[in-house]
């Protein structure tokens, strides 16, 4: 029998946060397409659960109504629904809140992929994890622009300060990028920052190496084995070795 794919979306609460402001979703679309994405909500504890729920929501119900459209503008839409949904709620003790949104579309081997935030995509395969997006953080942007030493005391203070987020603007301001290859054996990995802050890239590979079911709860288990600092959302899809 061949071996099955395997689609998981998970979150946890973490070991220091009181609340989890985090979700996450993976899913086979109409058409055989798959679904993934993390939200990492913003504004406080009501305001970031509120939020992420909502971009998260507003964005699976336009990718489902996708359709035929190609994945990007597909993406571009669903995009602009969960900014959308998010700002027309913000008032009020939610006045605040905004919400990091990454997400995935894979269908045969290939997937697209759209960000907006800190919230990240990898692509593990061989025995690596390679990220797919640039995180919109005012301090990987300042180490980019040779501006800050990623050493700087300054680099740690303000790593949680991101520089788009869904439902800040008028416009989501995501990035889009595809077709990326899916080879055999590779995972597509959507994660919060509360798994790629306590685990650098090589320790996600190693966390990764494994595709079968339960592979989502494994990376969580790694990441609270860090010391689980923030809530932790993971979304994922592996192919088999042999697809």
């Amino acid at each position: 029998m061949a071996e099955a794919s395997v689609l998981e979306a998970l979150t946890d609460i973490g070991l220091v946060r009181a609340a989890n402001q985090d979700a996450a979703v993976a899913e086979a679309l109409p058409g055989g397409a798959s679904l993934l994405a993390v939200a990492d909500g913003l504004g406080g504890h009501a305001g970031g659960e509120v939020a992420s729920d909502l971009a998260i929501g507003a964005l699976a119900v336009a990718l489902r109504a996708s359709g035929g459209e190609p994945p990007e503008a597909s993406l571009r839409r669903a995009f602009a629904a969960a900014n959308e949904a998010v700002r027309v709620r913000r008032r009020g003790e939610l006045a605040s809140m905004c919400t990091t949104l990454v997400a995935a579309v894979a269908r045969e081997g290939a997937a697209y992929v759209a960000h907006t935030g800190d919230s990240r995509a990898y692509l593990v395969a061989g025995g690596e994890a390679r990220r797919l997006t640039l995180d919109h953080s005012w301090v990987e942007e300042e180490i980019r622009a040779g501006r800050l030493d990623p050493a700087a005391p300054e680099a740690s203070l303000r790593r949680h300060v991101v520089t788009r987020a869904v439902g800040l603007e008028a416009d989501a301001g995501e990035d889009v990028s595809g077709p990326i290859a899916l080879p055999p054996g590779g995972v597509l990995l959507l994660c919060s920052d509360g798994l790629h802050g306590p685990l650098d890239d090589d320790a996600i590979a190693e966390a990764a190496t494994d595709a079968r079911a339960g592979l989502a709860r494994r990376l969580i288990e790694a990441a609270l084995a860090r010391g689980g600092p923030d809530n932790v959302a993971v979304a994922l899809f592996a192919r088999p070795d042999g697809a």
